[in-house]
């Protein structure tokens, strides 16, 4: 968080999205919504202020900035993959354009314990 909060400022506010917890930064016209695990980012979303499309610029900005510094390869359209995260750039509610950016583990570590409590559901059966 400490690292974070030296990058993007203050936190201006948490909300709860699906049951986990982010933490909502504002820098230069940027929303940037970060959740952490384990004291590091593993999702981290930004968008502009005012919903508009990121330029391809910003996009590679924070790219790389997730990325160790280098450019991630792109996949498809919208789609790029880096060493140990993948980003996809898309439309969202409200008419918003975000870039969201993910460390490998982090859909797996919900998918685990969402497995472990289907499991124990089944038991006795």
């Amino acid at each position: 968080m400490e690292e974070a909060v030296k990058r993007y400022g203050e936190v201006v506010r948490r909300e709860s999205i699906q049951g986990r917890e982010f933490y909502l930064f504002e820098k230069n016209g940027f929303h940037i919504l970060a959740h952490f695990q384990d004291g590091k980012i593993d999702r981290i979303l930004y968008n502009r202020e005012s919903g508009e499309k990121l330029t391809h610029e910003e996009i590679d900005t924070f790219l790389k900035a997730n990325n160790g510094g280098r450019l991630m390869n792109e996949d498809l359209p919208y789609i790029w993959v880096g060493k140990d995260v993948a980003a996809t750039y898309s439309k969202w509610p409200r008419h918003a354009w975000r870039l969201d950016i993910k460390a490998r583990g982090f859909g797996h570590r919900r998918g685990v314990t969402k497995k472990a409590a289907e499991k124990a559901k089944l038991e006795g059966f």
